[in-house]
């Protein structure tokens, strides 16, 4: 089910896009990164529980909520860069709204690991949180790449039989990683944030073929309740369409004129998108 909204880009919006924007591949940012610690403006707001398994992290806010709604959060960046602050601050102003606690997932991640094995710790990690919290009503959420592993544990968790999160929500999602829709090539030009060229490299740990578990998202069947946010300026937004065609009951909401993961800006339009994602959680609190 596809709505349509009126958007556009606000001054302050363009210039962070013409800031963050790169012709660097992801690969070669990943290369300059540093292990990803929580913003010290999130640990002055909220006590941090900080947890691992393995040696990945996860980090929970809001801890002493008593309404059993918990999000869990998958950062984007191309399954090789990490989050940061501005992930933060929308998993902030939803625990303002909804009272949810909120963790979020420090996952594995390209050029060290493979993509079959960063689904499943991903997906141990998902489970982990379950143990942790076997009361709590789950609502996964991810920006581009984090919307890819949110896609590919959810076919472990229902393969394998565990808790299923009650809401799946996902910001302009990376679903196919091989980047094959020939209509890309029709958004490059209005695309600030992201171009084919970034991606390469990555195809060489793309490995879930050796999965007789996991199919590419768009060769897999959901049933689960997901909601898509997503800008038509984006070269993602074709596979979201194709996506949102095999799954007919998917919620699409898609905003003229919008940038790639343009939830993170201070825009009106993103505005609308965090009302709405509290308006959702909020529902799950009275089932």
């Amino acid at each position: 089910m596809k709505e349509y909204v009126e958007g556009s880009v606000n001054i302050l919006s363009k210039v962070i896009l013409k800031t963050v924007s790169s012709n660097e591949t992801f690969l070669d940012l990943a290369k300059k990164e540093k292990p990803e610690q929580v913003p010290k403006i999130i640990k002055s707001l909220h006590q941090v529980h900080s947890q691992q398994l393995m040696e990945f992290e996860f980090h929970t806010i809001n801890e002493k909520s008593e309404n059993n709604l918990h999000i869990i959060y998958f950062h984007g960046g191309g399954l090789c860069l990490n989050g940061g602050l501005p992930q933060w601050m929308i998993i902030n102003k939803w625990v303002k709204g909804t009272d949810a606690k909120a963790s979020y997932i420090i996952y594995p991640m390209i050029p060290h690991y493979k993509t079959k094995e960063i689904f499943e710790i991903s997906y141990r990690i998902y489970e982990q949180i379950t143990t942790l919290y076997p009361k709590d009503k789950f609502i996964l959420i991810g920006d581009s790449a984090g919307a890819l592993v949110i896609l590919s544990i959810l076919q472990l968790i229902k393969q394998r039989g565990i808790k299923k999160p009650e809401l799946n929500i996902l910001l302009s999602p990376w679903i196919d990683f091989t980047l094959s829709n020939p209509d890309m090539t029709l958004y490059m030009s209005k695309d600030k944030l992201l171009s084919i060229s970034r991606f390469v490299g990555l195809n060489a740990y793309q490995d879930i073929e050796d999965s007789n578990e996991l199919l590419f998202p768009l060769n897999y069947e959901y049933d689960e309740n997901i909601h898509i946010y997503t800008g038509t300026n984006d070269i993602l937004y074709p596979d979201m369409l194709l996506f949102e065609e095999q799954n007919p009951h998917i919620k699409l909401k898609v905003f003229y004129n919008c940038p790639h993961v343009f939830m993170l800006l201070p825009m009106k339009q993103s505005d609308i998108v965090h009302k709405d994602i509290i308006s959702s959680i909020k529902l799950l609190s009275n089932d």
